[in-house]
């Protein structure tokens, strides 16, 4: 009896035993934990701060520019005022220097071509010097050492024409040139076609107008058209470029006025007209037999 009954109180204990365990390996187990979403999804990641990043960058400072140099105004600039003062008629203290500046010119006109004159097209380095006198300003234009200048207000009221637009010269079928000799007037040379064009292209820029003046002149020059003709009396006796147009002039109301008008010729028509008579012999030049 007593075996049996210590059997009971082993299996008893046992199994309390036994039971204590799985409570407490059941209540381990049974513990609320928190899932690692991180580790299940990536997106749920928790990004790392990156340190801030600190700007140390320092630009190297700018060269300060040097600034242009300023010419000096040339000592010629005095003549030009001396010039001006003279033709304005006033004391060179009342004229001032408004400004000036070293140029390069596009040819020897100095940029400030005069009406009937042919430049050499080359680059010319000079001076350009605006004077100023009771609100006035007038411009000079110079080569380098002020050898060669214009004074280029003077030249904007000189009054210049295109002779052969305004007479259309270009319409000519036929040009005479004729030579005073012996109190008349004979033909030395008949112009046609291309030598006819050449020769009017010598009066194909704008040609100074001038006052009509005394003069003797040499040559008669004939621009003869369809059904009509236009002379140019030119070149004094004493040499002067200067020639002359006549034309009728027409009014609105009927009367007829003669026209003279009178032009300094450029150089490349006296020139041309010049090598036409060469082949007149000169006077007391003996005859050859």
């Amino acid at each position: 009896m007593n075996n049996k009954r210590q059997i009971l109180l082993i299996t008893v204990g046992a199994f309390l035993t036994i039971f204590i365990i799985v409570i407490i390996l059941v209540s381990n187990f049974s513990v609320n934990e928190t899932p690692d979403y991180n580790a299940i999804n990536p997106k749920f990641v928790t990004p790392t701060p990156l340190p801030k990043e600190i700007d140390d960058y320092k630009p190297k400072p700018s060269p300060t520019p040097e600034p242009t140099p300023t010419p000096e105004i040339p000592s010629f600039g005095g003549l030009f005022i001396a010039e001006l003062s003279n033709k304005l008629g006033v004391l060179p203290a009342n004229i001032t220097v408004k400004s000036y500046k070293d140029v390069t010119f596009p040819d020897t006109s100095l940029g400030c071509p005069e009406p009937g004159r042919m430049y050499a097209q080359v680059l010319t380095p000079g001076w350009e010097i605006i004077f100023e006198n009771n609100s006035r300003t007038y411009i000079y234009h110079s080569n380098l050492d002020g050898s060669n200048y214009i004074d280029c207000t003077s030249l904007e009221d000189i009054e210049a024409n295109n002779i052969i637009n305004e007479f259309d010269l270009f319409r000519s079928i036929k040009i005479n040139i004729k030579r005073l000799k012996d109190g008349e007037y004979i033909l030395i040379n008949e112009l046609r076609d291309a030598e006819l064009d050449i020769f009017i292209e010598t009066l194909n820029i704008p040609i100074k107008v001038v006052g009509n003046i005394e003069c003797k002149f040499l040559y008669k020059v004939i621009f003869d058209f369809e059904g009509d003709s236009l002379d140019l009396n030119c070149i004094c006796e004493d040499g002067r470029n200067y020639g002359e147009i006549e034309y009728l002039d027409n009014q609105d109301n009927g009367d007829t006025f003669l026209i003279i008008k009178g032009y300094e010729l450029p150089d490349n028509f006296m020139n041309l007209v010049g090598k036409y008579s060469s082949s007149l012999e000169f006077p007391g030049l003996p005859k050859l037999d």
